[in-house]
């Protein structure tokens, strides 16, 4: 069986290797797939964040991206591109599937791309240690990903915590322009029914939020379209912004037709959340400033904390850009007294936050009270 995955792992690897090397015009060498590949990244990577995207990867070795993509994020880091998709024998993919206690349930929709019915898978970590009663935390992947790779993600932060990861349709959560038209927000409250009934333990009145890039729009729909049936506490933003769609003229909105991007009915968000948004100075995918992005056009980072602020009872200014706090090693916060909400911003962090990303954890831990992951 060994042989086998090893056999498959080096077969993918040097199947994406060929694209790279066809797309350069020369031989492959094994002793300069480092070298090179490391070529490749760095010309591909346009934004120069230390991640690929989709669109970033020429059409050639596009074709591979999922597969190269291990973790499933969406992103293509170098690592994972010189690796090629290639998971080193003794920590196989399997063997870590096994020692993560992950259940897989469905929820079945049916919608205008689906008109026969789609069972809509999620997943769960129940809590590592019975306790009576245990918060609930989803988790939103980003544009292209998938859901398990988020929970491994979070699995060891929050071992007391019902872990729930949803899957969007066609890897992808509907926002504006994305693949997906499904009725994304009815799916997660169908979800939260589903969870309370198959764990007593489940505390519906603590419900706490996570995405990245587009699921970090999700987590925007939710905090907006959700009613007050199930209590979301806390809600983290990971490298976006809200669309102008979703805000404008001091008031949120809502679609009543969600297979459509006209956001037609104003909203006003049910309860007061603790918000963190954390965005890089240096993306280029969803820029931190504002701007056309992949679901439209985004506010600035700093525009849609203080639209959120404004709205649970913050009264004074919006805070400088330049009078950020320091948090940590490029790290500065805004914080907006009484309305529990924070903003986080990497400085020239990318899409994917760079070598930032690693202490942000702790210190949302921190921010949270979770730091006893409770």
């Amino acid at each position: 069986m060994k042989s086998q995955k090893a056999f498959f792992g080096i077969t993918l690897f040097c199947t994406y290797a060929a694209f790279v090397c066809v797309l350069l015009g020369s031989s492959f060498v094994c002793g300069q797939v480092k070298t090179r590949g490391a070529g490749n990244f760095e010309s591909w990577d346009i934004n120069k964040d230390g991640a690929l995207t989709r669109e970033e990867v020429p059409p050639g070795p596009r074709r591979m991206f999922d597969r190269i993509d291990t973790n499933g994020d969406g992103k293509v880091t170098l690592d994972e591109h010189r690796a090629g998709g290639h998971q080193p024998e003794e920590t196989p993919r399997i063997a870590k599937s096994k020692k993560l206690d992950v259940r897989r349930f469905t929820i079945r929709q049916s919608w205008a791309q689906e008109p026969a019915g789609f069972e809509r898978e999620y997943l769960i970590r129940p809590p590592k240690k019975a306790v009576r009663s245990s918060p609930i935390t989803i988790l939103f992947h980003g544009n292209g990903g998938s859901a398990e790779p988020m929970i491994r993600n979070w699995d060891k932060t929050l071992p007391h915590h019902i872990l729930v990861s949803a899957q969007g349709y066609e890897r992808s959560w509907n926002v504006t322009k994305e693949r997906s038209k499904a009725p994304d927000v009815n799916f997660v409250e169908m979800m939260l029914r589903d969870i309370v009934s198959r764990y007593p333990q489940a505390d519906e009145s603590n419900v706490s939020l996570i995405g990245s890039s587009n699921g970090a729009g999700m987590v925007y729909r939710l905090l907006i379209e959700l009613d007050d049936t199930f209590s979301v506490q806390n809600a983290i933003a990971f490298v976006s912004s809200m669309t102008v769609s979703q805000y404008h003229n001091e008031q949120f909105w809502k679609r009543t037709d969600e297979t459509t991007s006209n956001y037609d009915q104003p909203v006003e968000p049910s309860g007061k959340r603790r918000i963190i948004t954390i965005h890089g100075s240096g993306d280029s995918v969803v820029p931190y400033c504002g701007g056309r992005g992949p679901g439209g056009i985004h506010l600035s980072a700093q525009d849609t904390a203080y639209a959120w602020a404004t709205a649970q009872g913050y009264r004074g200014d919006q805070r400088p850009d330049t009078e950020g706090k320091p948090c940590g090693e490029k790290l500065l916060m805004y914080d907006y007294p009484q309305s529990g909400v924070t903003h986080i911003k990497v400085i020239d962090g990318g899409h994917g936050l760079g070598p930032a990303a690693a202490p942000l954890k702790p210190l949302l831990m921190k921010m949270l009270d979770w730091s006893g992951n409770s």
